[in-house]
């Protein structure tokens, strides 16, 4: 009977300092949270610049007809295109990997 009582004594005890872990290991991952939500909530309240907001419409519509030009016959709008597509494959890859890559 002493026996069964120290046995159920010391699970209650391992127990206890395993809920104590536990708290532990949760307590720095909320402080860990804390920290990253008031990084992000820093970056968030940047104010986006003037010429940025608009987009590329707005930046391309302010140029002048000769510049434009010269930037099609560049190859602005294909080199935008394959941009584009890379991005494009990028978060296709990272979307069928379930965000691993």
């Amino acid at each position: 009977m002493l026996a069964e009582f120290t046995a159920w004594l010391w699970s209650l005890l391992v127990e206890v300092f395993s809920a104590a872990w536990g708290f532990v290991q949760d307590s720095f991952v909320n402080a860990l949270d804390l920290l990253v939500s008031g990084f992000a909530s820093l970056v968030a309240s940047i104010p986006v610049p003037s010429f940025m907001a608009g987009g590329l419409g707005a930046v391309f519509g302010g140029l002048d007809s000769g510049v434009l030009w010269l930037l099609t016959q560049a190859g602005l709008p294909q080199a935008l295109g394959i941009l584009g597509a890379g991005y494009a494959f990028r978060l296709a890859r990272k979307f069928f990997t379930l965000f691993q890559w």
